[in-house]
């Protein structure tokens, strides 16, 4: 295997041999939601704590969290994954306009909890009261149930009020906190913070241990072992790795996740004769069970409330200022000694053999037989011993040979930048980097020895407060007043500080979290917002 990869594996294995045996250490994962009933238009915001089943601590095995929103039938109408630091993520879902008003599940899970497929389930209620809605039956929701408080023993506030409020929370914990007015129905289905045991004879998936990770396997006729793996990931940022087979055919190679802007598009090949096939490991559950329970139908009361609900929502996102996450976008063309040239700076040629010839004057051009060869020039460094190596060479992030650049038209390029220097990639030497760059993304035929695939849509870790203060020039409608994803709380007394919006009514303020100590933490309780007069 690449040198990489073996760190990679040494890495993982080191740290569950620290944290117990291997087959006896398991992840769990408890998700927490702003709202369990969500509107569509909306977008729903969630936390996610990983932690330890032995320890009831946070995890630090595992640095992705993957979660899927499963409609009644089972299948997974969206699909993302978080960053995880220390067991802590958070992330959004936006309520698609085109989902039916019915019960959903929002499913999550690590790499590490596949092996004993196990996974987090928190049921939701999604409305769309504009289609999909029957009116022949009622809803299934639950009475306006609060256990842990009177009526006539709510704190109540006025509607655009400052609030100062102490939770009764002392230990230090890290915690998700959410404060969301009670719906006109309501469905109180927030899963609480437990610990299960699920048995686990053996694994087979690696954990996503510092960087995301693809596992895969090459099948084949032949000799399976020590074959050449290469993936590229392409995008905005790209990605380069490679590594070696195991004696089954078996590769895993790792990627950083915080490189994705969006859904990004990899690929592998594959060096060696008799290949049949390449099977990448699906990073989502395969499938899903379908819902017994059904809640799909909305009298016209609800349906009109909800109507003026979606109406204030509009209002409220025309003023709100979008929340924007950076993310690195470093790239391996991006280093300084890169060589760029457009192509619409100089006159085209009919082919792209000619373009090199005459205008890239780090690569040199040679014939072997029938087939074209590209050489950069690179100073060799001393006791290298590097001079036949090839380069690596690029078209839109992905890899690709030489044949196959000369067949592309100088029409389609936009750039080709060089890299003069010797470039290393775990075990692997390339005399130099050649990136072509087209106007329009081409996608290429893959080989027999190669696979595309898609890596889902990722949200890196950058916990976001949303809360409500009565300085935003915001209309003030909105049914949720607070949200902190991850609240690191040391010793103290825990203060919230937030404002009351114009809707009136009972509120929840929900708290999941987990102590230092692994305790989990579960709190509830309600507050009414109402005018004086």
């Amino acid at each position: 295997m690449g040198l990489r990869s073996i760190l990679y594996l040494a890495l993982c294995l080191q740290l569950i041999s620290l944290i117990g045996q291997s087959k006896d250490f398991q992840e769990e994962v408890h998700v927490s939601v702003n709202s369990t009933n969500v509107l569509v238009g909306e977008t729903l915001n969630f936390s996610g704590f990983v932690y330890s089943n032995t320890s009831k601590k946070l995890s630090p095995l595992s640095s992705v969290l993957y979660l899927e929103l499963i409609d009644e039938s089972g299948k997974a109408i969206h699909q993302t994954k978080i960053g995880l630091r220390n067991g802590c993520g958070s992330g959004s879902i936006y309520i698609n306009p085109d989902w039916a008003t019915g019960t959903y599940r929002l499913i999550s899970y690590t790499k590490w909890m596949m092996n004993y497929d196990a996974f987090h389930e928190q049921h939701l209620l999604i409305f769309n009261p504009y289609n999909g809605v029957k009116k022949n039956e009622s809803i299934n929701g639950n009475p306006l149930k609060i256990e842990e408080q009177q009526l006539t023993e709510l704190d109540t506030y006025s509607p655009l009020q400052s609030v100062s409020l102490s939770l009764g929370i002392i230990e230090t914990s890290t915690l998700s906190i959410a404060i969301h007015k009670v719906s006109d129905v309501y469905y109180d289905n927030q899963v609480t913070l437990e610990h299960q045991k699920v048995s686990m004879s053996s694994y087979e998936i690696l954990p996503d241990y510092r960087y995301a990770q693809v596992q895969g396997r090459v099948h084949g006729s032949n000799r399976l072992d020590k074959l050449r793996v290469m993936m590229t990931i392409k995008g905005t940022a790209m990605q380069v790795a490679t590594t070696q087979t195991d004696h089954y055919g078996r590769f895993w190679m790792s990627y950083n996740p915080d490189l994705l802007t969006n859904e990004a598009v990899a690929q592998v090949q594959v060096e060696g004769d008799g290949i049949e096939d390449i099977n990448i490991i699906e990073e989502f559950y395969p499938s899903h069970a379908s819902l017994n329970e059904s809640v799909t139908s909305l009298d016209s009361l609800t349906s009109s409330n909800l109507i003026t609900r979606s109406i204030n929502n509009q209002i409220q996102q025309a003023y709100k200022e979008p929340v924007t996450l950076d993310a690195d976008l470093r790239a391996i063309y991006t280093q300084a000694d890169a060589k760029v040239y457009y192509l619409d700076d100089y006159e085209r040629f009919p082919s792209i053999r000619d373009t090199f010839i005459e205008y890239i004057y780090y690569v040199g051009v040679s014939k072997s037989e029938n087939n074209y060869k590209l050489n950069v020039l690179c100073p060799e460094p001393p006791e290298l011993n590097a001079s036949n190596k090839e380069p690596l060479i690029l078209l839109d992030g992905l890899a690709i040979s030489a044949e196959d650049i000369f067949k592309q038209s100088p029409n389609d390029i936009e750039k080709i930048e060089v890299i003069p220097n010797y470039y290393f990639i775990n075990d692997v030497v390339y005399k130099g980097v050649i990136s072509v760059h087209s106007f329009g993304r081409k996608e290429l035929e893959v080989t027999s020895t190669g696979k595309r695939f898609t890596l889902a849509n990722y949200q890196p870790y950058k916990p976001h407060v949303d809360s409500l203060t009565l300085k935003d020039h915001l209309p003030m409608y909105q049914p949720s007043l607070f949200w902190e994803p991850i609240r690191k709380h040391s010793h103290g007394e825990l203060i919230l500080e937030f404002s009351t919006s114009r809707l009136e009514g009972t509120y929840q303020i929900s708290v999941r979290g987990i102590t230092v100590f692994g305790k989990p933490v579960n709190l509830v309780k309600y507050i009414r917002v109402c005018s004086s007069n």
